[in-house]
């Protein structure tokens, strides 16, 4: 039987109708354009209440949606409306259960705030998706001068409020420093008052 943690339960409880209100505000349209690109067998890492189910092409092979959170993962399983066959997994972003190469597009919508290990998550994207295969991403990232220094102020509150979110994190920098090959990043904003998640990339990467 799966365990749901305090923290785990408290964030689902909130999070997707914070989310909503943001994807109203104008965060729909990132992931739209975000996700217009997939294509084939595609995973997404995080998949949280499924925000951005109804933003994938309609002809993609399979959509795989990973979610550690058991109180979000229940939501994904009842969801109605799928442009892709779709398949709700458990799972670890730091040892994902697949194959090498088993992925011709990986997409992570505001999820590599929260891992433990952002280089070893990256390294799985990298390995599960297949050679040209593409990650595509939208994070919230950390900021400069005076918002930096908030987010790193915040960030201990963040973590404990939203299930390890780090508000300081340089996604950025850390996805530099891997094996992909990075095609395209928008540095942009999030439509959301919340001054410590507004800075936003959105982006793709391919496996060499």
């Amino acid at each position: 039987m799966t365990t749901t943690t305090f923290g785990e339960r408290f964030f689902a409880s909130w999070y997707p109708r914070f989310m909503a209100r943001v994807e109203r505000a104008g965060q729909a349209g990132v992931r739209r354009a975000q996700l217009a690109g997939a294509y084939g067998r595609t995973l997404e890492i995080g998949a949280g209440s499924g925000l951005s189910v109804p933003h994938y092409p309609e002809d993609l092979t399979e959509l795989v949606l990973l979610e550690p959170n058991p109180a979000l993962r229940t939501r994904l399983t009842v969801l109605a409306h799928s442009p892709a066959p779709i398949t709700v997994v458990d799972g670890d972003a730091h040892a994902l259960e697949f194959p090498d190469g088993s992925f011709d597009t990986v997409t992570a919508s505001l999820v590599f705030c929260s891992v433990r290990d952002p280089d070893r998550a990256l390294a799985e994207v990298h390995r599960v998706l297949r050679p040209g295969g593409q990650f595509l991403f939208h994070e919230h990232v950390r900021g400069t001068g005076v918002r930096a220094a908030v987010q790193d102020l915040l960030t201990p509150v963040q973590r404990r409020l939203a299930d390890g979110c780090h508000a300081n994190r340089d996604f950025e920098s850390l996805l530099g420093a891997t094996d992909f090959h990075l095609e395209v990043i928008l540095r942009t904003r999030m439509p959301t008052r919340m001054p410590t998640i507004v800075p936003l990339v959105v982006g793709a990467a391919r496996r060499r």
